[in-house]
């Protein structure tokens, strides 16, 4: 099984570009049920997410945040939100869950894209957008939203030398590098 984890980290990949094909209710319950598995400080849990399937608003989203394309074609777009009453941490720990999200959709054979962030120009419109819309209560923040669809084109899984970068491991202290 390790092994096993280990390629589907390899081959997980962003993907832009998703066929018409629809991504099934259990292939989504599955991703939200992995999801929740991520650790979180204290555990405790501080995330919820909404599940979009209504092409007018991703296309609303996508003009919003300026990313138009992959949020309309995407089958499903999950917007992640975190409650800053239950924990500090509420973002660190929606990161954690939104990278399982995205591993187990490549396990899947399903293609993910992680858009949009609090750290994005547009992000506060988007966040606006979606608070009335999906009627998200006051006091949630929006962390990021989680695209998933069927993959338009082959993707080739990352390879050591493409990702592993020595000089970025510190030993010890910053100047003691093993290359």
């Amino acid at each position: 099984m390790e092994e096993k984890v280990l390629e589907v980290i390899k081959k997980r990949r962003t993907v832009r570009k998703f066929t018409d094909e629809s991504v099934t209710d259990e292939q989504v319950e599955t991703i939200l049920e992995m999801a929740m598995y991520a650790p979180t400080y204290m555990n405790r849990q501080p995330w919820h997410f909404v599940v979009i399937r209504n092409k007018g608003l991703q296309e609303q989203l996508g003009e919003t945040l300026g990313i138009r394309p992959y949020i309309q074609e995407a089958s499903v777009v999950i917007a992640v939100y975190g409650d800053p009453e239950i924990s500090n941490t509420w973002d660190l720990d929606g990161s954690a869950a939104i990278e399982n999200m995205l591993i187990t959709a490549t396990a899947l054979g399903l293609g993910s894209a992680w858009a949009g962030s609090p750290g994005n120009l547009a992000w506060g419109d988007a966040e606006g957008v979606m608070r009335d819309t999906l009627k998200v209560p006051s006091g949630f923040r929006a962390l990021s939203l989680v695209c998933l669809g069927h993959t338009a084109k082959m993707v080739v899984p990352h390879t050591k030398d493409e990702r592993y970068d020595r000089t970025r491991v510190h030993y010890g202290d910053w100047s003691n590098l093993k290359l």
